[in-house]
Parts: structure tokens; sequence; C-alpha cells
């Protein structure tokens, strides 16, 4: 690992560990106490915020923001302008499209109780997935498609456009 400071303007100047072999675009910045591990790469206009945990193998598109205490569990990856707000945790095996929106605080699962991966978790384009939301494994949430605040979503959420809301999460109609 590679130690490193925000910046020498930075009066704090707080410490980031951050591997060697990290990957970056333009425009990137990144708050303090971040931790980034091997195989990590980010797109251009990413801003990272305070705290923030990225495990190998994590992959964030361009004009993404990734907000403080946000963790990625690696071998996962986040398309172009996405937000992954305060204490998100997204799992291993988590593949989310173009323009996702992750509320504070919702949770991805890499296994299930028996300690199987299955099919990648896929969230796709336009979703919303709302504050405390838990996503199970191997699931996928289609385009558009909102979920409700501290749902828990067991199956795949099929209709373009549907709002999810419960536990577990249900259709309850369009938008």
């Amino acid at each position: 690992m590679v130690m490193c400071r925000k910046s020498e303007g930075d009066k704090n100047m707080m410490l980031n560990q951050i591997d060697k072999s990290f990957i970056h675009g333009k425009n990137f910045k990144i708050g303090n106490f971040c931790v980034i591990d091997e195989d990590v790469i980010v797109g251009d206009n990413v801003i990272i915020e305070n705290y923030v945990l990225l495990k190998k193998g994590t992959i964030i598109g361009d004009n993404c923001f990734i907000d403080s205490y946000a963790r990625s569990s690696g071998d996962n990856e986040i398309g172009d302008h996405c937000t992954i707000r305060y204490g998100a945790t997204i799992a291993k095996n988590v593949i989310i499209d173009d323009n996702v929106f992750i509320s504070p605080n919702v949770m991805t699962i890499y296994s299930d109780p028996n300690g199987l991966h299955g099919k990648p978790t896929y969230i796709k384009t336009n979703a919303f997935i709302g504050t405390a939301a838990v996503l199970k494994n191997s699931i996928t949430i289609n385009c558009g498609v909102v979920i409700g605040a501290m749902s828990y979503v067991n199956m795949d959420c099929k209709e373009a456009n549907g709002i999810y809301v419960g536990q577990p999460a249900k259709l309850i109609g369009t938008r």
C-alpha cells in the first residue's frame, strides 16, 4: 500500500491508504481516511468522500459520487453518473448500470445463507434504491425501478419503472 496525502494545500493533510496499482481518471477528488485496495479503477470526474473503502477489483465509471463511509466489497462494477450515498455497501458480484442512485445505508448481499453466490446482482439503468433497503444476492433490478426505503428485495424486480416496497418488496405501481 502507498500512503498519500489529500493535497499539499490542505491544512488537515489526513492520510489515505491507496494501493500503487490504483488507476483514476481526470478531475478525481478524494477525501480523508480512505482505503483503496489493488486493482481498483475509477473514471473521470469522480468524487470520493471521507472514510470510503474500495476493495480489490472495484470499477467505477465516469461522473460518479461516492459519499462518506460507502464500502465496496470488491469485484464489482459501478457505471457512469451513479451516486452511492452515505454508508451504502456494494457487495462482490454486483453490477450497477449507468444513472443509478443508491441511497444511504443500502446493503447488497453477496451470498445466500448457505454461502452460495450464484449469478451477479444486477441493478439496471436509472434505478433508484431507497434508504436502508436490502438487496438479496443474485437478483435483477430492472430499468427505472424504484425500491422503497427499508424494503427487502428477495426476488427480481422485473417491471421496468416499477415501484417495489415492503418486506419482502412487492410491486405496487409504476412511475
